[in-house]
């Protein structure tokens, strides 16, 4: 039996609500996924280039930087100067930079400093600048300096000091655990 002419317009016009929602579902899958590529590729350019902004965005320091207060006096190099940066690239670098930096600021009087800590290898940060890895000898200008030393899992020492013109000074410092150093078990008391 055929269908009568009301059923057959029911049926084109349910195919038609059909087709309409999978066009629909078919527009917006589209949409969002040229919104997602439009997305990553805005990110990408960012990442990617060599503009003033994207450099700020995506600037990471080489190594952390010590929170204490800079010393004012002949060896600091004041508020603000652009000296107190880290540079950029390895850590390496930037201690290779900073050690030349101070050398080069000691003047004709310079006094020698040699650090050693233990741990070896601990983090050394001189008037705010790091240094590198302990043991380290170095050339510093007469007057008042900070000593910053970190280790991996050890408390951070500061040390303050003065130099005298052209007087020769070691500071061995023994960095303290970070964790406790005893372990105490309570037995359950027997009755």
């Amino acid at each position: 039996m055929g269908l009568s002419p009301f059923e057959s317009i029911q049926e084109v016009a349910m195919s038609l609500r059909t087709l309409h929602r999978c066009g629909f579902l078919f527009v917006f899958t589209l949409a969002g996924a040229v919104a997602m590529h439009a997305q990553s590729a805005v990110e990408y350019g960012i990442l990617t280039g060599n503009s003033a902004a994207a450099a700020a965005a995506s600037a990471r320091p080489a190594i952390p930087i010590p929170n204490f207060p800079m010393p004012i006096g002949p060896a600091s190099s004041g508020p603000g100067a652009s000296s107190n940066s880290v540079p950029a690239g390895t850590a390496e670098e930037a201690a290779k930079a900073n050690r030349q930096f101070l050398q080069s600021h000691s003047g004709p009087n310079a006094a020698q400093i040699a650090v050693h800590t233990m741990p070896d290898h601990a983090e050394a940060w001189i008037d705010g600048k790091f240094v590198g890895p302990a043991p380290l000898e170095m050339k510093l200008a007469p007057g008042h300096h900070q000593l910053l030393v970190r280790a991996i899992n050890m408390q951070e020492t500061t040390r303050e000091f003065d130099l005298a013109a052209r007087q020769t000074q070691a500071i061995d410092l023994a960095l303290k655990s970070s964790y406790q150093n005893q372990v105490v078990i309570h037995w359950p008391s027997q009755k």
